[in-house]
């Protein structure tokens, strides 16, 4: 296996039938390197990289309660396909995140928010 340190993300191109994306970076040795990927890659690797930074700023604090967070500053909430609600979360930096929302998991997150504080159990 070969290691690249990472040393900056430059920018991004998307290809122009939308199936790939190419990561601009640049390497611990200066080199300006590009990564190709699919976007089903992609999509993996957005769904791990929560949990990756997740484990390492917890060991690099030594506290497992300790979160990478976020300043929420907008929303927006839409009717999405098969009666789900699609709710966007945006940054100042421009980071928005959306999910997709049964009925019955929007009234459970305003209550918990109304009230400061709640948990829906994870399903198996």
């Amino acid at each position: 296996m070969t290691d690249i340190q990472i040393d900056r993300l430059i920018n991004f191109e998307t290809a122009a039938d939308g199936t790939a994306v190419r990561l601009i970076i640049k390497d611990s040795a200066g080199q300006t390197v590009g990564t190709i990927m699919n976007i089903d890659t992609l999509s993996s690797l957005l769904m791990t990289m929560p949990t990756i930074a997740s484990s390492a700023v917890k060991r690099a604090h030594g506290d497992p309660r300790t979160r990478i967070t976020y300043p929420a500053e907008e929303f927006q909430i839409e009717e999405g396909p098969d009666n789900l609600r699609i709710l966007t979360i945006g940054t100042p930096e421009g980071f928005n995140v959306s999910f997709s929302l049964t009925e019955e998991l929007s009234y459970e997150l305003g209550e918990a928010h109304l009230s400061g504080f709640g948990q829906r159990p994870r399903r198996h």
